[in-house]
């Protein structure tokens, strides 16, 4: 049977035509990978930079309203400790009392001594006649002197106002001013002095700017300027713009507008302001009201340098350019080595291919990897190796055919089902001695349309293997059941020849279906007889023999009472299954009820059950829903099912809600609960007959009927069932049902 062959000569090459495949393929793999790196790169390089600038001013805005913030906080607490120290000196033992004699010693010992601890730079006294008592200032070692020769606080206008009150109620009064002494600005607060119900005088206590001014720098971490007088700056820890003005100060390159001062004392948070420019640095401002409780003093302003802001762009922006280029220089180097890695043994497969193509049997890639082209390379060396073999045995294998042929014909002989060929014109040939005894027993006319109809319904999806592994369809005729499979034939050069038919009678696995049905419904009905008078008794001893029981007999009662609630359930589940399965449908007998009285006699019914579960029950029912059209017995049990559901479902501690409600021609049955709920991917597959919920939180048993013949039953009475469930934080069950019609 072996001969030698010679190569046979093709009559075109293999060969790639033009460039090298390796190039070819190296360029495919590198270019679009290489336009991609540098798109990435310069988008990177954009957006990283504008994120970063986006993120630096943000925060740069964000410190600034802050830091206002702070200021307007800061201030409050010096004026508390303002109000604390009058206090403190208002109460002193003595000071009261020589304040209403105008007695300038009394008053001065004890108050003196009061505040000699305190940050307070000057404090002042006028008695309840406008006269100035005491004025004391500061000095720069830390003792106070007598100012009251050079300055009389008596006419001041906070003061004044106080005395004219004369009103032990008013607030303290706050102010910023020039203290004619030393000239400089100072935050004062004067507040009353009471004696037995009456007002003798006011204290004023005074702190300067000067020194306010760097603790808010220290706290807020920002420059502060504070604006009067129609904005005019009078102080600041930001440095002068430049040489003051002839005759000038230099704090008068720092005022504003008089406009602008009177928006941000209307104004009541903090605003963002221009940036500007000095000596090629530049600074964000933003103004706010200096603000004590109600009364406006006047306005700050905090100032952050924005320099950095574009300093750190344009260094971010060179940083990621930087790395972007080394990133896109690294990946067209590896880019180039995996295509060479890539290429290289693709071309010598290509080669080895072509001299295989051309008839030498011999070549081999000899490529030793383990990746895919390693393994494709092995492949096609076995491929070869086994190539030559094949040729050889093509003859034998023709020789054989004939008598596999003639093998094949006596196996379909012997064989029980029945087998036929459909041709291309839809005539239906018997293989073998059984399909013909199975065509000769059915009907003439019945013969060919059912089978036809099984090989044309979707002979697009026959696959081409054994029909054994098609899904049958069955045919019942007489007392016979057939099962019949279809399956496509085609030749191995892809040729259809029609289709191939198998028909095997399963009367006798159809029979035993119908016995397991049958038996199904006889042990459900068997078992409800015990299990009423099991109920029934354990009922009895718990209702009267519980006074002769100790605690753990019980419970062994309660225990038993529950699972033969639970057997009973699944029974009638069971019972109602099988009268569906038998008849195909539920035979009903409607008549007009009020849905509303149903559904309130079963929340009746179960409420003593949810309450002793610790479950809260509510139920709203109208009294003006339309009728129904409905059989009372079946409504009942797909109700009382879904009540169940609720209450097996849904944890201790949980609510249970039952609600009616009549929307245009539909009257609405809402079962909410507030229980484990039920995943999304499973909702679909809740009404189907045997199926539960695959999770064991609830540890519930049963059968995986109850939804199924509830669905049943509302769609018997032309209804629709419905639900809407979140995992975790439950269920509403939703029965649909038409009003009946006058």
């Amino acid at each position: 049977m072996t001969q030698n062959r010679q190569p046979r000569q093709r009559k075109a090459s293999l060969r790639w035509p033009g460039r090298p495949l390796v190039f070819n393929i190296r360029t495919k793999i590198i270019l679009p990978y290489l336009i991609l790196t540098l798109i990435v790169a310069i988008i990177g390089t954009y957006v990283v930079t504008r994120l970063v600038a986006a993120s630096l001013d943000e925060r740069l805005t964000n410190h600034l309203l802050e830091t206002g913030r702070v200021v307007s906080d800061t201030l409050a607490s010096q004026e508390a400790h303002h109000t604390s120290v009058a206090r403190q000196v208002a109460f002193t033992q003595g000071v009261a009392e020589a304040l209403a004699a105008s007695d300038q010693e009394g008053v001065a010992t004890p108050a003196l001594r009061a505040i000699a601890d305190k940050s307070i730079q000057t404090f002042a006294v006028v008695d309840a006649q406008g006269r100035q008592v005491l004025h004391v200032l500061r000095s720069a070692e830390g003792h106070f002197e007598d100012v009251s020769d050079q300055a009389d606080a008596s006419t001041v206008q906070m003061v004044q106002q106080l005395l004219a009150a004369g009103d032990l109620a008013t607030q303290p009064r706050q102010g910023i001013g020039i203290h004619p002494v030393d000239g400089r600005y100072y935050y004062f607060t004067a507040g009353p002095v009471r004696l037995e119900e009456r007002m003798v005088g006011v204290l004023i206590i005074g702190t300067s700017l000067d020194t306010l001014l760097p603790q808010w720098k220290d706290i807020s971490l920002a420059n502060i300027i504070v604006y009067l007088d129609g904005g005019r700056a009078v102080a600041s820890t930001f440095a002068p713009t430049g040489p003051p003005q002839e005759g000038g100060s230099p704090l008068d390159a720092l005022a504003i507008a008089p406009t602008l001062y009177e928006e941000c004392l209307l104004n009541t948070e903090v605003t963002i302001g221009e940036n500007f420019q000095v000596n090629n640095r530049w600074y964000r401002i933003a103004r706010g009201p200096l603000q004590v409780g109600g009364a406006k003093l006047g306005v700050f302003a905090v100032v952050l340098p924005s320099h950095f802001i574009i300093e750190a762009g344009a260094t971010s922006r060179d940083t990621y350019a930087l790395l972007f280029a080394a990133a896109t220089a690294c990946v067209i180097l590896v880019g180039y080595i995996v295509s060479r890695r890539i290429t290289s043994p693709l071309g010598r497969l290509v080669r080895v291919s072509q001299a295989v193509a051309d008839g030498d049997l011999n070549r081999r890639t000899d490529i030793k990897s383990q990746d895919e082209i390693g393994v494709l390379a092995a492949t096609f060396d076995g491929m070869t190796e086994r190539l030559a073999e094949r040729t050889r045995e093509l003859e034998r294998l023709l020789y054989e055919q004939k008598t596999s042929s003639s093998r094949m014909r006596a196996i379909l002989s012997s064989i029980g089902d029945g087998v036929l060929l459909e041709d291309l014109e839809g005539n239906l040939v018997p293989q073998n001695t059984a399909a013909e005894s199975m065509l000769a027993d059915l009907a003439a006319d019945f013969a060919l349309a059912p089978l036809r109809e099984t090989v044309t319904t979707g002979q697009d999806q026959l696959p081409d293997s054994t029909p054994w592994l098609v899904e049958s369809r069955r045919l019942e005729v007489s007392n016979k059941v057939i099962s019949v499979s279809a399956a496509a034939v085609h030749t191995d050069d892809g040729e259809r020849l029609g289709n191939v038919i198998v028909l095997r009678d399963v009367t006798a696995e159809a029979e035993a279906e119908r016995l397991k049905d049958a038996f199904i419904t006889h042990v459900s009905h068997e078992l409800r007889t015990p299990l009423t008078a099991i109920k029934g008794y354990s009922e009895l001893l718990l209702v009267n023999a519980s006074s002769n029981l100790d605690r753990q007999q019980i419970e062994f009662l309660e225990t038993i009472n529950h699972h033969t609630n639970n057997l009973v359930a699944m029974v009638e589940e069971l019972l109602d299954f099988s009268e569906m399965e038998a008849g195909g449908r539920i035979g009903l007998q409607r008549r007009p009820i009020q849905f509303g009285d149903l559904v309130n006699e079963i929340c009746v019914e179960w409420r003593p059950e949810l309450e002793d579960k610790g479950l809260e029950f509510e139920v709203d029912i109208p009294s003006d829903l339309p009728l129904i059209n409905a059989d009372p017995r079946r409504m009942r049990w797909a109700v009382t099912s879904l009540i169940r559901n609720a209450w097996q479902y849904t944890p201790s501690g949980g609510r249970v809600t039952v609600r009616l409600s009549a929307h245009e021609d539909q009257v609405i049955l809402d079962v909410a609960d507030t229980g484990i709920g039920i995943p999304p991917k499973e909702q679909a597959k809740l009404f189907t007959r045997f199926y539960r919920v695959t999770q064991q939180r609830s540890g519930v048993r049963g059968f995986g009927l109850g939804l199924y013949v509830t669905k049943m039953i509302v769609e018997a009475h032309r209804g629709e069932i419905r639900v809407d469930s979140q995992e975790g934080k439950g269920s509403t069950f939703s029965i649909l049902l038409r009003a009946q019609t006058e």
